[in-house]
């Protein structure tokens, strides 16, 4: 064969094994695993967020004196109190067992100290951002109240006793003199004129304290206005996108997705969300961790609305309740309505389990509505809870002034707080019924 020859073929068989090589390589796609797509989240600012400071508020202060005793529920003069309270340095803090039954009265409701009430047990961890703690560690308790006795001697420390009332469980810290002054010369010097006379009334082994006279408070009105429930569906689902929606009644819808579901009532304003594949926990919570992870978890969608405080903080069941207030008094609605005045949370194993609450907010007072109410004296408060037939003192476990929430009938997203008393008994807030009537269950 001639040389030339065999070199062309080879040379045309060398182009195209190139040409079908340069093909191979522009035409081959290698095999792709798909690629999961992150889940559709969206940021949620529904209204606030809030620190321990805005969210835990003692509901109660009380001056024991040698003979008489005053004290308040307004909501400025617990503002004041509380801030006149951060001027504080507490050191030497420590549990006090040694307080037979008699003992632990006398620190808590004897003469010449202080009391402040709080509505729920707080965590001290939860309380450091009111008070300055000077020690290394906080202990991993709760107290419902504080007490302060007033020293004998002049240039000595003053005593903060924290009482955890049912449980019988004290312990005490030390404040300098100085940086009580100027609590005391706003709060103590000032008490007899300040505030309202209270009289003592014993409810088997817990002591309550009642105005002695009636007081006119004032009665407001209020148009609310509604969050969209759409807000609430981004901020509690995790992937929108995988959210269906169902429509159960005119009033009723149900968003739901393969683990949780969100009912919204748009008739009753609320929302009650459930995850019912969430662990639920036998074991008692730690109380600083609950009330910690229902903060977060509220903060994390700004779902602070209107004036919220902590209510209750039940460690066995894991439910937290902040409750609304206005003018420092709580706010609530009738039985069988559901809850338009307090936000409740479930917490099973780390994550929530059930979260209800309303998806209304106060817009604007109407001041052309607002008049004054006239609030019983105490005396014919206790005498109204003790002609219940079936009254059993042990049972009662706190009475307070508050506001009762109703919607106008006349004027759409009208709502009326109209002050007046109520009671606990048996874990159950009530109506007291005044007018003779039968007590009227609350939520």
């Amino acid at each position: 064969m001639n040389i030339e020859l065999f070199k062309s073929i080879l040379l045309t068989l060398l182009v195209i094994l190139s040409g079908l090589l340069t093909w191979n390589i522009w035409s081959y796609q290698p095999p792709l695993d798909a690629i999961e797509q992150p889940a559709s989240t969206v940021d949620i600012a529904i209204a606030d967020e809030r620190t321990n400071k805005e969210l835990i508020k003692p509901s109660r202060f009380l001056v024991h004196g040698d003979e008489t005793i005053r004290g308040t529920s307004s909501g400025n003069e617990m503002n004041e109190i509380g801030t006149l309270m951060q001027e504080w340095s507490l050191f030497n803090l420590r549990e006090n067992t040694s307080l037979n039954e008699e003992e632990f009265e006398e620190v808590v409701h004897g003469s010449n100290r202080i009391e402040i009430i709080f509505p729920a047990q707080v965590p001290f961890t939860m309380y450091q951002d009111v008070l300055n703690f000077e020690v290394s560690q906080l202990p991993d308790a709760t107290f419902d109240r504080m007490v302060v006795k007033m020293p004998e001697r002049e240039n000595t420390t003053f005593t903060v006793y924290f009482v955890s009332y049912d449980d019988r469980r004290v312990f005490e810290a030390k404040v300098e003199r100085e940086e009580f002054e100027s609590f005391n010369e706003a709060t103590v010097e000032n008490a007899e004129e300040k505030y309202p006379a209270h009289f003592e009334y014993r409810a088997d082994n817990r002591l309550l304290y009642l105005p002695q006279a009636s007081n006119e408070v004032l009665q407001y009105n209020y148009v609310m206005d509604e969050i969209s429930e759409l807000q609430f569906r981004n901020a509690l689902f995790q992937d929108v996108n995988d959210v269906d929606v169902n429509s159960i009644s005119s009033n009723k819808k149900q968003y739901f997705d393969q683990s949780s579901l969100m009912e919204v009532d748009d008739g009753a304003k609320v929302i009650n969300y459930v995850n019912p594949s969430v662990g639920r926990s036998t074991i008692p919570a730690g109380p600083a961790d609950l009330l910690q992870k229902s903060q977060r978890f509220i903060n994390e969608h700004k779902g602070w609305t209107d004036t919220y405080y902590l209510y209750n903080l039940d460690i066995v069941s894991h439910r937290v309740t902040y409750r609304m207030h206005v003018q420092g008094l709580p706010v609530f609605n009738d039985k069988g309505k559901s809850n338009i005045a307090q936000i409740d949370m479930q917490w099973g194993e780390n994550r929530i389990y059930k979260y209800d609450r309303s998806f209304m907010e106060m817009q604007v007072q109407v001041p052309s509505n607002t008049q004054t109410a006239s609030i019983a004296s105490g005396y014919d408060v206790i005498e109204a809870i003790e002609e219940r037939e079936d009254y059993d003192p042990a049972l009662l476990q706190d009475v307070v002034v508050g506001y009762f929430m109703s919607e106008d009938t006349r004027e759409e997203d009208l709502y009326t707080l109209e002050p007046m008393w109520f009671y606990l008994y048996n874990g159950s807030w009530q109506r007291v019924p005044l007018d003779g009537g039968d007590p009227v269950g609350l939520e």
